[in-house]
């Protein structure tokens, strides 16, 4: 335990790590305060459109009644018939529109998600009753699985009663899933209208995750504790020497550098972690840990007793858990994760002695890994991509139920171990001479 402490004191005194660790927190903060500050753009850019319509709206309905009454001195049914649907058009969009302005300045979200809710399950309702999908993007449909879940989503958003995720498309919040397949300019603007923005802390995090900075974390971690040993083995610094005269076991130097930078790289991705909760107690605050994440669930067992084995948006099954759950389960698979990249980062560091060229190598490969490998449920690159294996995502559209977070602790720990043992053999062989 002493060498241990005394390696931890080492890297405390280094001062690169210092300021490693400062600019890592200063921009990840930075990130936060700039993704609220577009989440709260989008927020405005809403609130100004349902400010102007309490003076625009009104106005056009004045106008139209004027002209209402002088199609009817002229005898012009056509153009009665015509202005009165209009009329009644713009006197249920000012409706709505009072509606939300009333009770968004109020905090009153949950008849906001309410709202929201009638809007999708109405679209949801009307696609079953005609068998065919209700709502289409310049002639791309919108799944049918992306509108149960959305509507599903929605219902619980409200039966909570906290203020959801901003997006631009506010009337009919759609929360994008695997099933939507446009492209071209139609991709273009799905993309852009269901963009969410997370304001609270939780919500940054889990909006974010999806987008590989848990990785990106552990890789600069790697980069900044997983050099104990190579910094101290080169032939200008031949520090690990002065060892062999002390009277210490080759295996207790081993672990105690090796658990000293394990220990703080899973301390930095935890820091890094708490950084934009800390930092959302001075906006929105940290948000609810009840918010509800979808999981894919996949086909529904058939009435003839078996599966069937193409995804059907009509009829696949979903779930929706916690984001405290949700949580729980990111951060068992990102601490295993850690163990499994800091393994391989520190084998390699112990065969090459630059610090950025083993982190190119460890990039480079996980980077091959997750895209160029199948995804099977023995390919521990599947699991870097802790967002897609949580809610089943991996194991729904490649129709593996053996890609779950069981398999993937077992499968990232066990190389991770194995890549432990490699790193104490050449250890033990070649640094200390």
């Amino acid at each position: 335990m002493k060498y241990f402490l005394f390696e931890c004191k080492k890297m405390l005194k280094k001062k690169s790590i210092w300021i490693a660790m400062i600019l890592s927190v200063v921009a990840i903060a930075g990130f936060y305060f700039f993704n609220y500050s577009v989440a709260d753009r989008v927020h405005q850019t809403r609130m100004l459109d349902l400010e102007n319509s309490q003076i625009d709206i009104p106005e056009k309905l004045a106008q139209d009644r004027i002209d209402l009454e002088e199609a009817k001195k002229a005898g012009d049914s056509a153009k009665v018939l015509d202005i009165e649907r209009g009329i009644a058009i713009y006197e249920k969009m000012l409706e709505d529109k009072t509606f939300q302005w009333d009770n968004i300045i109020s905090g009153n979200w949950a008849a906001i998600s309410e709202w929201q809710f009638e809007q999708l399950n109405n679209l949801v309702q009307i696609s079953i009753s005609q068998n065919y999908i209700a709502h289409s993007i310049m002639d791309q449909q919108v799944s049918m699985f992306t509108m149960r879940a959305s509507a599903e989503e929605r219902k619980l958003v409200a039966e909570l009663g906290v203020e959801p995720f901003v997006q631009w498309d506010y009337y009919i919040p759609y929360h994008p899933t695997m099933y939507d397949k446009h492209d071209g300019k139609v991709l273009e603007m799905w993309e852009r209208s269901t963009k969410r923005y997370g304001k609270q802390g939780f919500y940054f995090l889990y909006q974010v995750i999806p987008a590989f900075i848990i990785p990106f974390i552990i890789l600069i971690g790697c980069f900044v504790f997983g050099n104990n040993v190579s910094s101290e083995a080169t032939k200008k610094k031949r520090g690990m020497n002065l060892y062999a005269v002390l009277p210490l076991k080759r295996r207790q130097l081993f672990f105690a550098k090796y658990l000293s930078g394990l220990l703080f790289t899973l301390s930095f991705v935890l820091i890094i972690f708490c950084v934009p909760l800390i930092a959302s107690l001075f906006t929105s605050g940290v948000g609810s840990l009840q918010y509800p994440v979808l999981i894919y669930d996949g086909p529904v067992e058939s009435p003839f007793g078996f599966e069937t084995i193409i995804l059907n948006e009509w009829t696949d099954a979903f779930q929706f858990i916690t984001i405290g759950q949700y949580f729980s389960t990111v951060l068992l698979m990102t601490a295993v994760l850690i163990v499994f990249m800091f393994s391989i980062y520190y084998l390699l560091s112990l065969f090459i002695k630059n610090p950025t060229v083993n982190a190119a190598i460890l990039l480079i490969g996980t980077f091959f890994g997750m895209t160029v490998l199948p995804k099977t449920a023995y390919n521990p690159f599947t699991y870097v991509d802790i967002h897609r294996v949580v809610n089943r995502e991996f194991a729904v559209a490649g129709f593996n139920e053996a890609i779950t977070v069981g398999n993937g602790l077992m499968v990232l720990g066990a190389i991770g171990v194995i890549a432990i043992v490699l790193c104490y053999l050449r250890f033990r062989r070649y640094v200390v001479e």
